[in-house]
């Protein structure tokens, strides 16, 4: 399903735009984000959500991921394993889509610093290996997004998986999120 038609592309569907810039949206405003789940919803995406504020260090993080999108029991709670259990066991229909919600990721980016890898460094990691299984789905003909919402308006996540995630298109201006 992955291939978008002229119409849909021309509509400014929320999906289209999402992948177009890359799969890898920023909100600031809930209300905003809430929005566009759900317009996803209404269009066959399976949300998951998350809240990112819960998460003070990488093994609760993976604890959560490995729950939420049933990851199966020998999932290895690191980097490498999210890595693969997103391309060989995340389910993606073929039908809609998938679309993974963090909310607060920046707390989340904020967390524990004092371990031999920053938390702020996984979680740009994390977001590096969801991007490149944004683009790993596609291949197939699955559409995977990623909503990221922080409560930073000045936050930046630079060269996930070759791209730079933009705000999403009502929070583009600096202005727009207070910033």
């Amino acid at each position: 399903m992955s291939v978008f038609t002229s119409e849909e592309a021309n509509d400014q569907r929320r999906d289209w735009i999402i992948l177009r810039d890359g799969g890898v949206a920023l909100y600031w405003r809930p209300e905003v984000l809430k929005m566009d789940l759900n317009w996803l919803e209404s269009n066959g995406y399976n949300v998951v959500e998350f809240d990112a504020s819960r998460w003070t260090n990488e093994e609760q993080m993976h604890d959560a991921l490995r729950f939420a999108l049933s990851f199966p029991y020998y999932y290895g709670k690191n980097l490498n394993a999210l890595n693969d259990s997103l391309w060989s066991d995340l389910v993606v229909p073929d039908s809609g889509g998938t679309a993974l919600i963090f909310h607060h990721y920046d707390q989340f980016a904020r967390g524990d610093q004092t371990s031999d890898l920053k938390v702020s460094d996984i979680a740009e990691v994390v977001l590096n290996i969801l991007a490149r299984a944004v683009r790993y789905h596609m291949l197939f003909g699955r559409r995977l997004l990623i909503l990221v919402q922080s409560d930073d308006p000045r936050i930046r996540f630079d060269n996930l998986a070759g791209i730079s995630p933009d705000w999403n298109s009502r929070e583009w201006l600096n202005k727009s999120r207070g910033a």
